[in-house]
């Protein structure tokens, strides 16, 4: 057996046994580019051209030198030449390794058996992580991309007629897949249709075929009045959009629940497919991407502008199902819904469930295209602001003011945009907060800034939201809940909307429906921020729940900014030592800290809150 290049997915180099071998990358490349272009000498210069094109030509020959000196090395450890060097050129040797483009170039089979082939190979995009090498080698993969593309089509088309009964969940995979890339395909979307009629699904097949670029996907019963979605009068100048549904995750894949949410998926999946307004993500491509570790990351490679997440949680002795739809540009939940999964009716209510998704999927993206020009005309100053949301995750100031450095350079690259207006103000806000010093111009530039956030577009929530988080603390509790509301309106699904909210109505002594709503942002967004918990725990606390008021506190990645609660938490549960180690970390990082000063800043509406607080940081030590 000889080695194996795999070029679909992650590009590695396999050994006969399977195993991934080291060599380097810009090795493997070069056997890439020898394999896929079906040539077996290749010329210096252009492979330096391709691999260094943003240097100069000889920075570049220096830098192709030092890669063959490596190539050599690897090659002589492994005891294997697979390319052979010039001084002009560099060869691949026939017969050296085998490659998984090889199934997609063979044309022996009758055209069944190549659609098959081609199909099975190209489930993953070519060098799909293969990591930006300049305009010259993305330009050459995105051809290959495209040829693929190209060639599953065509083996689709070919074989549609003869395949439709035995291969049929390939042909519906394989369909998808190219309408995901291109949702205007007609042909490819009849024989989707041919394959759904011959699963029975008569109606779903008549709206992938009829469907218009405004109709919103009918899954189940049509509804008396159809949804409709108004068309764009630039929707030529932007691709659409593009969607993936992610399939919940469960510990019992084997229940009938977790089965039923699966293919409750592909139903609300294959109904997308009829909007030539987005673009949506194949489920097999999904289920990978549902897997990685670092998703958001994955998102911005995949150019993914919304993810349906779902869950499956358990409710007593049933399970119900949650989705929630998340815009990827500013993470923000647009719509989100919960489903009981009943064990009697459960697969005769998959259809009104998949419609019910399916048309809130569609027509809440219609809604919100409105401000996704404002991130995908400016790709710098998105990916600075991504930047700056991400640092706001960790609640220490030096992520806080690197946060703002970030949305400052997003600011620099788009002026008028106005999420990275409301990062600012949330980073002045947090400094305000951390460093307990009651600094009143840091809350004024926060309110600048978040005022100037709803000036830029008062359609955002994250405007109204800083607004109303900043007058909060400026004591102006009627302003803050108003703004609060004003985000809510906008916003109904934001979890940090909710959660700021929620601390709000704590503040201005209304803390078991502030818990309410802080409740609801952590079930919108479990894998929560930190302040999240912060707030939650405040809110306990308020309510004499000193011991839950801990477990919020013990959900926090850092613990630090709540030890003054657990201080006072500990404090009205009796236990001084507990206590007394939070006293102690608050003047490890607050040397001058003062309790009196400290309560002047805590901003409680009523006094009854305030006495309340003080008696536990009191009983604490302070």
């Amino acid at each position: 057996m000889t080695y194996r290049l795999q070029t679909l997915g992650r590009l590695r180099l396999l050994n006969e046994a399977g195993r991934e071998v080291a060599f380097p990358e810009k090795g493997l490349l070069i056997l890439c580019l020898a394999i896929a272009n079906g040539c077996r000498e290749q010329s210096r210069a252009e492979i330096a051209r391709l691999l260094w094109d943003g240097v100069e030509s000889s920075q570049a020959y220096v830098n192709l030198r030092k890669t063959i000196s490596r190539i050599t090395a690897q090659q002589m450890e492994l005891g294997r030449t697979f390319l052979t060097f010039s001084q002009s050129s560099i060869l691949l040797n026939p017969g050296s390794l085998t490659s998984d483009l090889d199934a997609v170039t063979d044309d022996g089979d009758d055209a069944v058996a190549r659609f098959c082939r081609i199909a099975t190979v190209l489930r993953d995009d070519f060098l799909k992580d293969a990591k930006s090498h300049g305009r010259a080698l993305d330009a050459w993969i995105n051809r290959q991309r495209e040829t693929h593309m190209s060639l599953l089509r065509e083996s689709l088309l070919a074989a549609a007629p003869a395949a439709a009964g035995k291969h049929r969940e390939l042909l519906k995979s394989a369909a998808m897949r190219l309408l995901e890339r291109s949702p205007s395909d007609e042909e490819v979307r009849k024989v989707l249709k041919a394959a759904l009629e011959s699963d029975g699904r008569h109606h779903d097949a008549q709206v992938i075929f009829d469907s218009v670029s405004r109709s919103v996907p009918i899954i189940g019963n049509q509804p008396s009045a159809p949804v409709e979605i108004l068309p764009r009068d630039d929707s030529h100048q932007r691709k659409p959009p593009r969607l993936v549904l992610l399939p919940p995750n469960s510990e019992r894949g084997d229940s009938t629940a977790a089965i039923f949410a699966s293919s409750l998926i592909e139903d609300v999946t294959i109904g997308l497919c009829a909007l030539r307004s987005v673009s949506v993500i194949a489920p097999y491509t999904a289920a990978q991407i549902g897997l990685q570790a670092d998703k958001a990351n994955t998102y911005e490679r995949h150019a993914i502008s919304y993810i349906l997440d779902t869950r499956l949680t358990d409710e007593g002795d049933r399970q119900s199902l949650f989705a929630q739809l998340i815009f990827f540009a500013n993470d923000e939940v647009i719509w989100a819904d919960r489903f009981n999964l009943i064990g009697d009716g459960l697969m005769q209510s998959r259809r009104g469930i998949a419609h019910r998704i399916a048309a809130a999927i569609a027509s809440q993206i219609e809604q919100n295209e409105a401000v996704r020009g404002s991130y995908e005309g400016h790709a710098d100053s998105y990916r600075s602001y991504l930047l700056g949301q991400r640092h706001l995750k960790d609640l220490n100031l030096p992520e806080i003011r690197r946060a703002r450095k970030s949305f400052r350079q997003a600011l620099g690259q788009q002026a008028g945009f106005a999420p990275a207006m409301g990062g600012l103000a949330r980073t002045y806000f947090f400094e305000w907060l951390l460093t307990a010093r009651n600094d009143r111009e840091l809350l004024r530039l926060a309110e600048r800034h978040a005022r100037e956030a709803v000036v830029a577009d008062e359609t955002l929530a994250s405007g109204y939201l800083e607004l109303g988080v900043v007058k909060l603390y400026m004591r102006q509790f009627d302003e803050s809940v108003e703004f609060l509301d004003r985000a809510e309106a906008l916003s109904p699904h934001y979890a940090n909307v909710l959660a700021s909210y929620g601390d709000t109505l704590v503040q201005a002594s209304r803390p078991a429906e502030g818990l309410q709503k802080i409740k609801t942002a952590i079930d919108l967004n479990p894998i929560s921020p930190d302040t999240y918990f912060w707030a939650a725990a405040g809110a306990s606390y308020s309510l004499g729940q000193y011991e839950e008021a801990l477990g919020y506190i013990d959900r926090m990645r850092d613990r630090a900014p709540a030890d003054r609660l657990s201080a006072a938490s500990w404090g009205m549960l009796g236990d001084r030592r507990k206590a007394r180690q939070f006293v102690r970390k608050t003047f490890d990082v607050h040397p001058d800290f003062d309790l009196d000063r400290w309560m002047a800043i805590v901003p409680f509406r009523e006094e009854w809150q305030r006495e309340h607080y003080r008696e536990g940081l009191k009983k604490a030590g302070f």
